[in-house]
């Protein structure tokens, strides 16, 4: 076994993992280091590593202690089926624009658990990945906002970056054909540290339940505030062979704008668990305005 060196990638979260060679399947040892590391960290990077979709999948998986599903098991996933966030690939997810800060499928009582990127084709200047941390946000959330929230409920939706953007065209939208939403309690409780969360963010967070609208709004705009404010933000700049794992709950991302015309950013994406649909999700992307 190789002995693995973890460099801090910020203060509070992030770890970038050297001296780790991609092997299937890991010997435990390395694996429960792993595994630590991103309970500790919440995000991984691994830099100048050449993975393949099935090892990027199975490293996903057995970083939360799950197995892969079987072929034909709900939630079982084509290892040649590939999703990319990209502005050249045909059928890539958020092709253009800027995103708000979310978390994946906020508006799901079962949202996927970790996320993972790999920059298959990056050019050069690429624009970066962001992140905070919603555990980092509840723990330093002040008493006064504390008391405001806490033992309230959030309302989660698809997708209220129109509404948040401040009429900033570069934003871009998610629409679905149908209209999935969630009420999850503040805070919200890690399912495997057990870590309460700050689980609101700008693009998905319609509000506070039982409030009202105007409330709801100037609560929320402070507890924005907190979250992201500058010093709580991480960025990673993107290179071709990096990996970046990230704990999809922990952690809130978003990004600035990606032209498609710009330079190439084709990041391979996986998800674990990979959610299981009962209804077929097909976002249309756009411009707010548009």
């Amino acid at each position: 076994m190789t002995e693995l060196q973890a460099r801090p990638l910020n203060p509070v979260f992030g770890a970038e993992i050297i001296g780790f060679k991609p092997e299937t399947p890991l010997d435990p040892q390395t694996l429960q280091t792993l595994r630590d590391l991103l309970d500790d960290k919440s995000l991984l990077l691994f830099r100048d590593l050449k993975i393949d979709n099935a090892f990027q999948n199975y490293l996903s998986y057995a970083l939360i202690g799950r197995e892969l599903p079987p072929a034909g098991s709900p939630g079982y996933r084509d290892p040649e089926k590939k999703s990319y966030i990209s502005n050249k690939e045909e059928a890539g997810i958020a092709p253009f624009g800027r995103l708000l800060w979310h978390s994946d499928m906020m508006w799901s009582d079962q949202p996927c658990e970790l996320l993972s990127l790999y920059g298959v084709d990056v050019e050069q200047p690429s624009q970066p990945t962001v992140f905070v941390s919603a555990a980092e946000a509840w723990k330093t959330l002040p008493a006064d906002l504390k008391a405001r929230v806490e033992g309230r409920f959030a309302e989660h939706v698809h997708d209220i970056s129109y509404e948040r953007s401040g009429g900033d065209t570069d934003v871009m939208t998610a629409k679905f054909d149908d209209d999935d939403k969630v009420r999850l309690p503040l805070p919200q409780r890690h399912p495997r540290t057990g870590q309460p969360l700050l689980y609101v963010c700008q693009q998905m967070t319609a509000g506070i339940a039982d409030m009202p609208k105007a409330e709801s709004d100037e609560l929320l705009e402070k507890l924005f505030q907190h979250l992201y404010a500058p010093q709580n933000i991480f960025e990673h700049h993107w290179r071709e062979g990096d990996l970046v794992i990230w704990d999809n709950l922990a952690l809130q991302h978003a990004r600035p704008n990606v032209k498609s015309e710009g330079p190439a950013r084709t990041l391979r994406k996986t998800f674990a668990p990979m959610p299981v649909m009962t209804k077929t999700k097909t976002p249309v992307f756009g411009r707010v305005g548009m």
